[in-house]
């Protein structure tokens, strides 16, 4: 018995694993919180991208180049895309709507992109009436972003997997003959 109480004590005292089994309970948390925070600094980049793609290609309606182009809302989608870098565009990812408002203060009560159910109408328009110098045009784009996350389900999706990152321009079109 005195055998079996000194090897007892002895394992009870040995401390060499201590640090790898704590390591394994917050380990994952961790990197949870931390795939988390990089997804979300992600979402933010690519949103300011889109931004800044939409502001692009909206210039060409913008400068009457889209209407004597004969634009329309494929040409629209793909003009976003080549403002974007070519891994994070996916014209089959994007909804477009260009549509002309009567004025600036009309632009809050345009029709939503979603149905009553919540979910995003796919369908892209691109209004000819939008087409015209002096009219105020308003572009609404939502890509479809993909959640890496939400396979690990920290519910930072909006949309099932996806989160809807938007961009809504209003301007007036530039006077063109």
């Amino acid at each position: 018995m005195p055998r079996f109480r000194r090897r007892f004590f002895s394992i009870r005292k040995d401390e060499s694993g201590a640090t790898a089994i704590e390591f394994g309970l917050v380990a994952i948390p961790f990197f949870l919180i931390l795939f988390g925070i990089v997804e979300v600094g992600l979402i933010h980049m690519v949103n300011r991208m889109l931004d800044n793609a939409v502001i692009e290609a909206s210039r060409m309606i913008r400068t009457g180049q889209a209407q004597t182009s004969g634009f329309g809302a494929d040409d629209f989608e793909g003009e976003i895309c080549n403002a974007l870098p070519a891994f994070l565009c996916s014209t089959e990812r994007i909804v477009v709507v260009v549509d002309q408002i009567d004025s600036f203060s009309a632009a809050a009560s345009t029709n939503d992109m979603y149905d009553a159910d919540g979910d995003l109408v796919e369908d892209s328009s691109y209004t000819a009436e939008a087409n015209n110098s002096g009219e105020i045009v308003m572009v609404n784009v939502v890509y479809r972003w993909p959640m890496i996350t939400s396979l690990l389900s920290l519910n930072l999706a909006d949309h099932g997997t996806e989160r809807h990152l938007t961009s809504t321009l209003v301007f007036r079109n530039e006077p063109w003959e």
